[in-house]
């Protein structure tokens, strides 16, 4: 038997406005991510924000999960890309970590909140699919790459270098789920303040 989920896009989901649909299907539930609300997130809703039919969402994405975990790893990419395009490779470790710094509190603070938003989803998806599970773990790998190439300009080679940059994922996402909580931005920068502290210790012993 034939399911909708086996046909293709029909060709009234092509491009709107010079957008393919698998872009606008994207965006519109990142958008939807960024409310934290799993009864928000409908492949109706989708549709209708998107412009499509939800076959077009089961052809570029297989299911919810699928689409959920593939917009997540969006929202890091373009968290990321901010993030290293903000921090310094010819500067001293101290400047570095003020540039992370800012960069981590602009994105735990912004509307669409990526680093809560992978929290989440880890928490909801990582055991629903594989290729769920994969798309986050790729994400997350990502974030630690970019992390450990900057921290290993300023810390000579060796385990050092991979145990700052885990700590420094770890801290950052924990002092997003605190923000969640309190809302205090205050208390986020300090939090940062102390991360960038305790980097700066570590790389010098």
């Amino acid at each position: 038997m034939v399911t909708d989920t086996a046909l293709p896009p029909t060709r009234a989901d092509g491009a709107v406005g010079g957008q393919p649909a698998e872009e606008r299907i994207l965006r519109a539930t990142m958008a939807a991510l960024a409310e934290l609300d799993p009864a928000a997130i409908t492949i109706k809703a989708l549709c209708r924000a998107a412009q499509v039919t939800p076959p077009t969402i089961y052809y570029h994405f297989g299911n919810k999960d699928g689409l959920l975990a593939s917009a997540v790893e969006r929202l890091v990419d373009d968290w990321l890309a901010a993030v290293d395009a903000a921090v310094g490779r010819d500067t001293t470790l101290a400047v570095t970590i003020d540039q992370a710094i800012a960069a981590w509190t602009g994105a735990i603070t912004a509307p669409s909140r990526p680093l809560a938003v992978f929290a989440w989803a880890t928490l909801l998806l990582a055991d629903s699919s594989e290729p769920a599970r994969a798309a986050l773990v790729r994400a997350r790998d990502r974030g630690r790459g970019m992390i450990t190439d900057v921290v290993a300009l300023h810390v000579p080679p060796g385990p050092l270098v991979d145990t700052v940059a885990g700590l420094v994922v770890d801290s950052v996402i924990a002092a997003a789920v605190q923000y969640e909580l309190d809302h205090d931005e205050q208390g986020l920068r300090a939090r940062l303040a102390a991360l960038g502290t305790a980097v700066g210790v570590l790389a010098a012993h």
